[in-house]
């Protein structure tokens, strides 16, 4: 797993430290959560490989981000973890607001003109595998399932 977890990190930092905005369509598929590490804040709810993400599955489509699978220690709220307008991508630097989703070669996700979740970050996806930062400094490892 932590192979897994250093190649996700590896990848989408070295491939787009200076790249310009992917375009969205790289994110569509589902994907399913592979491993949780969390940031360096000091507040967190979550610990490493949490049961609350290990194995939850979220879908990105052209009108929409879907957690199609839940776990039995998190259930999907979709009020606030699904986003049901049209997603978009800006990179995610210095400019926002919250130092956690300050990430170096990753990108904000919108949902229509507001933010995703908490605020989502992820990198562009490398050989079926990505990195979503999400709520309580939970870094998500995401392997492609479909």
């Amino acid at each position: 797993m932590n192979r897994l977890w250093i190649a996700v990190l590896l990848a989408g930092f070295s491939q787009l430290s200076s790249a310009a905005t992917p375009d969205y369509s790289v994110l569509k598929g589902r994907w399913q959560v592979e491993g949780v590490q969390v940031d360096s804040s000091g507040i967190q709810a979550v610990v490493v490989n949490d049961p609350q993400y290990m194995g939850a599955e979220v879908t990105f489509s052209s009108g929409k981000i879907v957690w199609t699978k839940g776990t039995k220690d998190r259930a999907i709220d979709p009020a606030t973890d699904n986003c049901t307008s049209t997603p978009e991508l800006t990179p995610a630097d210095k400019n926002d607001p919250e130092q956690s989703y300050q990430v170096a070669g990753g990108f904000n996700v919108l949902c229509g003109k507001h933010p995703w979740g908490p605020g989502a970050v992820v990198t562009v996806p490398v050989k079926g595998t990505m990195t979503l930062y999400w709520y309580d400094g939970a870094i998500l490892a995401l392997k492609k399932a479909g």
